[in-house]
């Protein structure tokens, strides 16, 4: 009995260690293991997020951080609050002292025919926005066709009397914005020089519309300047609108000249208002709370044309 019962353990024993070969070795199934992977890599960007505020002196460019451990992050690249700065050459550049009037947008000049059923949208010399109005049939799309330089930001505010929405696609076919979105507003940076494709669609009825089209004209400093002075001409009741790059605590002064008739507003790509036109002041001056780009309007009160500088400087 006892050497039946050996043999039958023995036999159990065998057919179980059998089993065994098939089972799945240890670790993580595929599913389970990218989960583990998107955990790990979004728990290392909160800390490299946490480590990454700027230490330089206001004068100095920011530096990356010397703290985190790149070992900690071989594939991907944190999200930053900072804009790639444009180098002079890829950007237009306002002319500082000795001045000239501002040169013109890269929307303005002879432009290739718009192809058609598409409208040409051509600022005015010297001018860095303009409003396009018309009405627009029920359940119709327009689209309006604008030249943008590479890096120059562009920002598209559209205003109806009834539902209307934006699309905005670019020269090459590549669609930065559809209509499913239902955006009536929308601010970026060009990638590449050439046509942005900006489409109205109006719903279930005709629509009064106000497509305002802003390219900032950016400026910059001459090499080891941190100040500069340009001059523009404003049409009554018109704004010009630049655009300058500035680093995270550095101070920011920025005055007019005249100083009746003008108003300043001043705010940062990323939405940080540092002045209101409300408040009517023609000077600024502020650390800055972040870095990257920042606008600058220059509002005309008045009817009349106003020929003015703009006193800048960042240190």
């Amino acid at each position: 009995m006892k050497k039946r019962n050996l043999i039958l353990m023995i036999g159990l024993l065998v057919v179980i260690l059998a089993a065994g070969c098939h089972y799945p070795k240890p670790g993580f199934e595929l599913g389970d293991s990218q989960t583990q992977v998107a955990l790990f890599a979004q728990a290392t960007l909160t800390k490299f997020a946490s480590m990454t505020e700027p230490t330089q002196e206001p004068s100095q460019e920011t530096e990356p951080p010397t703290q985190a451990d790149p070992t900690l992050i071989p594939s991907v690249e944190p999200a930053t609050e900072e804009v790639v700065v444009p180098t002079a050459t890829e950007v237009p550049v306002v002319t500082v002292i000795p001045v000239t009037p501002v040169a013109p947008t890269a929307t303005s000049g002879p432009l290739p025919t718009a192809p058609t059923g598409v409208t040409r949208v051509n600022f005015a010399t010297g001018t860095t926005n303009h409003t396009v109005s018309e009405t627009i049939p029920a359940n119709t799309t327009k689209r309006y066709a604008l030249r943008l330089s590479q890096w120059q930001m562009i920002e598209i505010v559209l205003k109806s009397s009834t539902t209307a929405h934006i699309a905005v696609s670019t020269e090459k076919g590549d669609q930065l914005v559809d209509f499913s979105k239902k955006w009536t507003w929308y601010r970026d940076y060009a990638t590449e020089n050439g046509d942005w494709y900006v489409d109205v669609r109006t719903g279930n009825y005709a629509a009064d519309i106000n497509l305002n089209l802003t390219v900032p004209q950016r400026i910059s400093f001459e090499s080891g300047k941190d100040t500069l002075v340009a001059k523009a001409s404003l049409g009554g009741s018109r704004t010009h609108n630049f655009i300058a790059w500035a680093n995270k605590d550095q101070t920011m002064s920025i005055s007019l000249n005249p100083s009746s008739g003008l108003v300043l507003s001043i705010w940062h790509v990323g939405g940080d208002v540092l002045l209101e036109s409300s408040a009517g002041k023609t000077s600024f001056e502020g650390k800055l709370p972040k870095a990257g780009d920042y606008v600058i309007n220059v509002s005309n009160q008045t009817g009349s044309n106003i020929d003015f500088e703009l006193n800048f400087s960042v240190k």
